[in-house]
C-alpha cells in the first residue's frame, strides 16, 4: 500500500492538491481506496471527479492491487482527520476531538483545544479540555483524531470563501 500511496500522492501534487491521506479498507468485492485531497481555495465535485479518473487511470496502468476495489477521491470536509504530525501543527488552536487506542483516566474520547505540539523523540500534542483539564497525548496512542467546528467556524469558512470568489469575480459587496 507505501508504493500505492507515494505513486497516489505524486499524481495529487502534480495536479496542485495537497494530499492529506490514502486509506484502504474493507475486504473482498467491498475494498474501498479513499483518496482525500484538499486546496486552500476548497475542492470541488468536480476537481475530485477529474482527479479520480486521472488516479484511476493510473492504478489501472500499474495493477497495484489483486483484488477489485472502488476509487473514492474526496475532500477532508470541514470536520477533517488529522494523520500526520504537520496536521496537528497547522491545527494548533483548533477544537479536536481524540480517540485513544487505549483508555486514559477511564476514557477514549477527548475533546478540546489542541494547545500545543512537541516534536521531540517521542512527539505528543497537548489537549485543553472544555473543563480546563490539560492532557498530554503521545501522538503513538491517538487512534483517531479530527477537527470539531462550530457554528462560528463554518460561517467564518463561508465568509472567507465568498471574499476569495467576489475577489476572483472582481466585485465587493
Amino acid at each position: 500500500m507505501l508504493d500505492i500511496a507515494a505513486a497516489i500522492e505524486r499524481l495529487v501534487l502534480q495536479s496542485g492538491f495537497e494530499f492529506i491521506v490514502c486509506e484502504l479498507k474493507g475486504a473482498g468485492r467491498r475494498r474501498l481506496l479513499r483518496v482525500v485531497v484538499d486546496h486552500p481555495n476548497g475542492v470541488t465535485l468536480e476537481q475530485c471527479a477529474a482527479l479520480s479518473r486521472r488516479i484511476g487511470e493510473h492504478l489501472d496502468a500499474i495493477d497495484p492491487l489483486p483484488t477489485a476495489y472502488t476509487l473514492e477521491v474526496s475532500s477532508p470536509g470541514v470536520e477533517r482527520g488529522l494523520y500526520r504530525l504537520a496536521d496537528y501543527q497547522r491545527f494548533t488552536g483548533r477544537r479536536v476531538r481524540l480517540r485513544t487506542t487505549t483508555a486514559v483516566d477511564g476514557k477514549r474520547v477527548w475533546r478540546g483545544r489542541l494547545q500545543s505540539v512537541h516534536t521531540d523523540a517521542a512527539p505528543a500534542v497537548v489537549l485543553v479540555t472544555d473543563t480546563g483539564l490539560e492532557m498530554h497525548f503521545p501522538l503513538s496512542t491517538i487512534e483517531q483524531a479530527q477537527l470539531e467546528v462550530s457554528v462560528e467556524d463554518l460561517f467564518r469558512v463561508a465568509e472567507a470563501k465568498r471574499a476569495v470568489r467576489e475577489a476572483a469575480e472582481g466585485t465587493t459587496s
